[in-house]
């Protein structure tokens, strides 16, 4: 099995895990009495974020993984302006 098709295997398998850990917590904060109000934003805010950020790890083009995670890159007159 090549290297590009294991990656791929696990990027889909933690994206499975973290979709099925936000389903799991999202039901456990509507069910709750004690829950914050916004707790289902909070879990999806987070879980939203640990996906879009897997996703722009898998990314090829490194520059727009500093850029997204890094706001002092942007602002570096040699960065990349491709999005």
């Amino acid at each position: 099995m090549s290297r590009r098709k294991r990656a791929l295997i696990a990027f889909v398998v933690i994206e499975l895990l973290l979709a099925g850990g936000w389903l799991w917590l999202h039901g456990l904060a509507t069910m709750s009495p004690h829950a914050a109000p916004d707790s289902a934003r909070v879990i999806g805010d987070v879980f939203g974020g640990a996906m879009g950020f897997l996703l722009a790890l898998s990314s090829s083009d490194q520059r727009s993984v500093l850029s997204a995670t890094n706001p002092a890159v942007r602002c570096h007159p040699r960065a990349s302006l491709t999005f």
